[in-house]
C-alpha cells in the first residue's frame, strides 16, 4: 500500500511538469512574437522607407549627422523606450555596413562596422519576414544575443536596408521565475537554440552568457529531433538526474525545457521511506531470532508476532496483535504493538511530506500567473507604439499603413485574450474546491441560460436527457457545461439542422455524462491536442476562441478526481465525456 503510493506520485509530477512546460513555452512564444511584429511594423514604416531610400541606397546622399539624429529621436529611440524586450536596435545598408546603432554610446564598442558575413544578416535577405537568429557574439556588446531583423523594401519591392534588434536575454531568462526559498520551488524552464546553446535559463542565467552546450542533454537533443514528451533523464552539465518535460518551440525549432532536479522531487518519500524499510527489517529480524530461541515453548504468539510483521512489512501498519501469556512474550506484544502505531505515525508524516510536493505544483501554478502578466509588457509596447503612429502620422498614413495597424490591435487584442484564458486557467490550480451536492440539472440549466443569447440567433435543437447528481464545486462544475456547450454551439454553427445532446449514460457502474453535437467534428489522430493549454485543431479565422477552453475543462475535472475524454469524426461531429466523484447520489 505505502510503496503503490509513492510509485503514483513520479508521474504525477510529470504530469505537473508538461503543464508547466507548456505554460513557459507559450510566455516564450509571446515574448518572441511580440518582438517580431514590433521590428516588422516598423521595418515597413513609411518613414523608415523614405530615410533607407534616401540615406542608404548606392545613390544615396553622404553621411548626414543631422538626419542620422533625427531618425534616432524619430524612430529608434521611441521604440527602445516603448519596447524593453531590446537591448539595442541598427539600421545596416544593403550590403551589410552599419549605418545606425542605437544607443550611440554602444558605436563607439563596435568591433567592426560591415555585418554583411552574419548568418541572421543573410536570412534577412533572403526571408519575406522578420527572421530570429540563433544564439552568437553581438559585435556591438562583445556578449551574446539573438538579433530580430527584417528587410526595409522600397517602393518596387527591393531590399534597400535592412532593420535589426538585440533582444534583452537577462530578461528572457526572467520570465515567468519565481522565487521562493523552499527546496520544492527548484523547478525552472530553460531554452536552448537549434545547436543546443542555452539562451535562457531561470535557474542559472550565467549559462546564456558563458555559451553553455546542452546539446548533450538528452531532453534537449529530443525536443532539437522534433520530439516532445517527459521523463526522467541526466543532464551531463550539471550530473545532476532530473525530472522533466521537454519540446520544440515552433516557428525558430528551439528546444524548451522544464525540469526539477529528482533528488528534490522525492527527497521526502525516499527519506521516510528508507526509515519505514529500515525499522520493519529490523523488527522482522528480532521477531526471526526470538522465535529460534524460543520455539518449542511460544510456538504460537511467535507466529503471531511474525505474521503480524509480514503484514506490516506489505504496507498495513494499521496491524496489532493480542498475546496474553504473562510473561516476556506479552511484553513483546506489546512493545510490537507500540512500535506498529509508531510506524503508523510515520506513515502519517509520510503521506503529509509527500503531499508537500504539492507545494511545489502551486508554486509552479504562481509561476504560469506570473508569466502571463510579463505577457502585458509586449503587448503594452505594442498598443503604445500604435498610439504614437496614430498621433504623429495619422495625416501621412496611406491606405496600407492604416490596414497593417488595424492587424497589430487586431493581433494585440487577440493576445490579450491568450493572456486572460492563461490567468484563468492559473487561478484554477489556486482555487479552493467546494464540495457539497450538486444538482447537474440545475448547472446544466444556468449554463444553458448563459448561452441564451446563442440559441436565440439560430435554430439549434438541444436535447437533455437524465443528469444524475453528484459531488463537487457548483461554480467551477458550471464552468465545465459553460465551456462544453459553447463548444458545441460554436462549432455546429454551419449546419442547418443542429442538434447538442447531454446526458449521462453508466459504464462499469459509474456515471459517465456527455455534450454530443453534430458539428464539423474532428480528426482522432489529434484527440491528444484537444485539451493541451493554447492547442487549436482549427484556424482562428474560421472559429474563434483562445484554446484554453477544454485545458479548463480537464483541469477542474481532474481537481474534482474525476476523467475526461472526447471522441469525433470529421464532418460528423463530436461527443466529450467525463466522469466525476459520487456521481449518481
Amino acid at each position: 500500500m505505502l510503496r503503490a503510493r509513492l510509485t503514483l506520485k513520479l508521474p504525477v509530477l510529470v504530469v505537473e511538469l508538461v503543464e508547466r512546460r507548456e505554460v513557459y513555452a507559450s510566455a516564450i512564444d509571446f515574448y518572441i512574437g511580440g518582438a517580431r511584429g514590433l521590428i516588422g511594423v516598423t521595418a515597413d514604416r513609411p518613414a523608415m522607407k523614405e530615410f533607407a531610400r534616401h540615406w542608404l541606397t548606392p545613390s544615396a546622399a553622404p553621411v548626414d549627422p543631422a538626419a542620422i539624429e533625427g531618425f534616432r529621436r524619430a524612430l529608434a529611440a521611441t521604440v527602445l523606450q516603448h519596447a524593453d524586450a531590446f537591448e539595442y536596435l541598427m539600421l545596416l545598408k544593403p550590403d551589410g555596413t552599419v549605418y545606425v546603432l542605437e544607443p550611440r554610446r554602444l558605436e563607439r564598442e563596435l568591433s567592426h562596422r560591415n555585418l554583411a558575413f552574419s548568418a541572421w544578416y543573410k536570412d534577412a535577405l533572403a526571408a519575406p519576414d522578420t527572421v530570429v537568429s540563433d544564439l552568437h557574439i553581438s559585435p556591438a556588446t562583445q556578449r551574446p544575443t539573438v538579433v530580430v531583423a527584417a528587410p526595409v523594401r522600397g517602393t518596387d519591392g527591393v531590399i534597400i536596408g535592412v532593420w535589426a534588434g538585440g533582444l534583452q536575454l537577462a530578461r528572457l531568462s526572467k520570465l515567468g521565475s519565481v522565487e521562493s526559498s523552499s527546496r520544492e520551488s527548484r523547478a525552472y524552464g530553460y531554452v536552448a537554440d537549434r545547436h543546443g546553446l542555452i539562451l535562457a535559463h531561470q535557474s542559472n542565467p550565467n549559462y546564456v552568457e558563458q555559451q553553455t552546450d546542452f546539446s548533450s542533454v538528452p531532453s534537449v537533443q529530443r525536443a532539437l529531433s522534433g520530439s516532445a514528451g517527459g521523463g526522467q533523464f541526466s543532464n551531463p552539465i550539471d550530473g545532476e538526474v532530473k525530472l522533466g518535460a521537454y519540446r520544440t518551440l515552433t516557428g525558430s525549432g528551439w528546444a524548451v525545457v522544464y525540469a526539477i532536479p529528482l533528488a528534490v522531487a522525492l527527497a521526502p518519500v525516499n527519506l521516510l521511506t528508507k526509515g519505514i524499510l529500515l525499522s520493519t527489517a529490523a523488527l522482522a529480524t528480532l521477531v526471526g531470532l526470538l522465535a529460534f530461541v524460543m520455539a518449542r515453548r511460544i510456538t504460537g504468539p511467535i507466529q503471531q508476532l511474525t505474521a503480524a510483521a509480514r503484514t506490516i512489512g506489505t504496507g498495513d501498519v494499521a496491524q496489532r496483535i493480542d498475546v496474553r501469556t504473562g510473561d516476556e512474550v506479552q511484553t513483546l506484544g506489546e512493545e510490537f504493538n507500540r512500535m506498529a502505531a509508531a510506524l503508523g505515525e510515520k506513515e502519517t508524516q509520510l503521506i503529509r511530506r509527500a503531499e508537500e510536493l504539492q507545494t511545489a505544483n502551486r508554486e509552479l501554478e504562481a509561476f504560469s500567473y506570473s508569466v502571463s502578466h510579463d505577457l502585458r509588457a509586449p503587448l503594452r509596447a505594442m498598443d503604445g507604439f500604435t498610439r504614437i503612429l496614430l498621433a504623429e502620422e495619422a495625416g501621412t498614413l496611406s491606405p496600407e499603413g492604416i490596414r497593417y495597424l488595424g492587424l497589430v490591435r487586431e493581433n494585440a487584442g487577440y493576445m490579450g485574450h491568450l493572456v486572460d484564458g492563461l490567468l484563468t486557467f492559473s487561478r484554477l490550480g489556486r482555487q479552493a474546491v467546494s464540495r457539497q451536492a450538486v444538482s447537474i440539472d440545475e448547472v446544466v440549466g444556468l449554463a444553458l441560460d448563459e448561452l441564451h443569447a446563442e440559441q436565440e440567433r439560430r435554430h439549434v435543437e438541444v436535447v437533455k436527457g437524465d443528469l444524475p447528481p453528484c459531488e463537487g464545486d457548483p461554480r467551477l462544475l458550471r464552468q465545465v457545461w459553460v465551456n462544453l456547450l459553447s463548444n458545441a454551439f460554436k462549432f455546429t454553427r454551419n449546419r442547418e439542422e443542429a442538434r447538442i445532446e447531454l446526458g449521462c449514460e453508466m459504464a462499469d457502474g459509474v456515471p459517465v455524462y456527455f455534450v454530443k453535437d453534430n458539428g464539423i467534428g474532428f480528426d482522432m489522430r489529434y484527440v491528444d491536442k484537444l485539451f493541451g493549454v493554447f492547442q487549436r485543431l482549427h484556424r482562428q479565422e474560421d472559429y474563434e476562441g483562445t484554446g484554453v477552453g477544454l485545458a479548463i475543462v480537464q483541469r477542474i475535472v481532474h481537481r474534482h478526481g474525476g476523467r475526461v475524454w472526447a471522441e469525433g469524426k470529421e464532418g460528423q461531429g463530436a461527443a466529450f465525456y467525463f466522469t466525476l466523484p459520487g456521481g449518481g447520489v
